[in-house]
């Protein structure tokens, strides 16, 4: 990353690829790295760029796993599960890992991504019959405002539909979990999410 060396990465990913698991790669390799990021990006030893090289270099691998499932599985339409980031929210690797993870134990996931407002999720409520939301707030909304964007969610979402709402990220570490509807359920980590599906 610090080199920005691509064939490097390439090299490194497909030697791992031998012994392990494009799962276990993302848990035992990708996550550490990723968190190894963050405190050198908040800690000004590495820029953005150097942060958005390696996402970039990540998310190639997601999307290729993915991509390879889902052209043996097909989904079980008993609950759709949707997952989106906030609006101004981009971090969307873990978001896009919990894709992958739905779609492999056959889920029907829809995948919206970055900066999505909340009046544009309430159409999807119409296409499908017990509708799960996720999202992962690693920077916003921050956390001054994350009970005001949960009301928000609970009253335009929420309320009056067969839905619920599944949260993870930075942002959360402090939330009260006894404070919030019974349906949105917070996550320490993409772990204890997928554990439960």
């Amino acid at each position: 990353m610090l080199n920005f060396d691509q064939i490097n990465f390439y090299n490194i990913y497909r030697n791992l690829s031998k012994d392990k698991s494009f799962k276990e790669i993302f848990y035992e390799v990708f996550i550490p790295l990723l968190s190894e990021i963050g405190m050198l990006w908040q800690t000004d030893i590495i820029t953005p760029a150097h942060e958005h090289f390696i996402a970039t270099l990540i998310r190639q691998k997601i999307l290729v796993n993915t991509e390879l499932i889902q052209e043996n599985i097909k989904p079980v339409p008993n609950k759709t599960f949707v997952l989106y980031l906030p609006d101004n929210e981009i971090h969307e690797l873990g978001l896009m890992f919990i894709n992958y993870e739905l779609i492999s134990k056959g889920y029907q996931s829809i995948f919206l991504g970055q900066s999505i407002p909340i009046g544009n999720l309430k159409e999807l409520i119409n296409y499908n019959n017990e509708v799960i939301f996720i999202s992962y707030f690693t920077i916003k909304p921050e956390k001054e405002d994350l009970s005001t964007y949960l009301e928000e969610f609970q009253e335009k979402i929420l309320n009056n539909s067969n839905t619920k709402f599944w949260i993870l990220g930075r942002m959360i570490e402090d939330l009260d979990s006894k404070k919030l509807s019974i349906k949105i359920t917070p996550f320490k980590s993409i772990d204890d999410l997928v554990k439960i599906l």
